[in-house]
């Protein structure tokens, strides 16, 4: 496939060229796990994906118009969504929540999926799991408490990784979090009072390496939520910068 352009923020410049470029920006989940394998469902959670792609297919090849996304388009999709950045190699992709459930365990699990079924999985926030990517996050144990958006205390944790041969490896960690304070936070045109979580884990030396992982979490204790982060996915995807969308 040929890798999407990379979207720019800013506002519009016109009612018809802003809107246009900012629909074009958009790609969805796809671009990071392959085309789709199968076919399209219609749900609220992949609404996003398809006004994308059919204004992709519409725009002309050498179009100068600049790449923007704004607070109006996105208004224009009930469904909430996430943006979400692969570092490595730096795609961008947008999945819609698909999913939400409480299990046996603290905290409330969330499934935001693409039309490919790509898919993450969070507790409070905190990703879980990851479905269609490189090097599948089966699971993880994360610090949660019920009523708390991300990490709770610091602490063990266990990444459960797909790896060769469609085997399973645990990479087990020990996790410090650390408060950095408040810190103002803009997602296209709307601000949040949220606080700077830092969590810095490690684990044993194995084959003369040392796994050294560093989330971080913009985390809304009003409103109980994260509303950006940076998170480990697992050694092939590496981190994903996440930001919620959500109206």
């Amino acid at each position: 496939m040929t890798p999407p352009a990379q979207p720019r923020t800013g506002s519009s410049t016109g009612p018809s060229t802003g809107l246009r470029a900012a629909l074009v920006a958009l790609v969805t989940l796809m671009t990071l796990a392959g085309c789709s394998r199968g076919p399209e469902e219609a749900s609220g959670a992949i609404e996003l994906g398809r006004a994308i792609r059919s204004l992709i297919a519409e725009r002309r090849a050498g179009d100068p118009a600049p790449l923007q996304i704004n607070r109006a388009f996105i208004e224009q999709f009930q469904q909430p969504h996430l943006e979400i950045i692969v570092e490595r190699p730096d795609l961008t992709g947008y999945l819609g929540l698909g999913l939400t459930r409480q299990d046996d365990l603290p905290g409330e699990i969330t499934t935001w999926s693409a039309d490919d079924n790509s898919a993450l999985i969070f507790r409070n926030g905190m990703l879980i799991a990851t479905r269609g990517l490189a090097g599948n996050l089966i699971s993880a144990d994360v610090p949660v408490k019920n009523g708390i958006a991300g990490p709770a205390h610091g602490g063990q944790r266990r990444y459960y990784l797909r790896s060769g041969n469609n085997q399973e490896r645990v990479v087990t960690l020990a996790c410090e979090i650390t408060d950095l304070g408040p810190d103002p936070l803009e997602i296209y045109e709307r601000f949040y009072r949220t606080r700077h979580l830092q969590e810095h884990c490690e684990g044993p030396v194995q084959n003369g390496q040392k796994t050294v992982v560093l989330n971080d979490y913009w985390v809304d204790s009003q409103n109980k939520k994260v509303w950006k982060s940076r998170q480990w996915a697992g050694p092939e995807i590496g981190y994903l910068r996440i930001r919620d969308l959500s109206n």
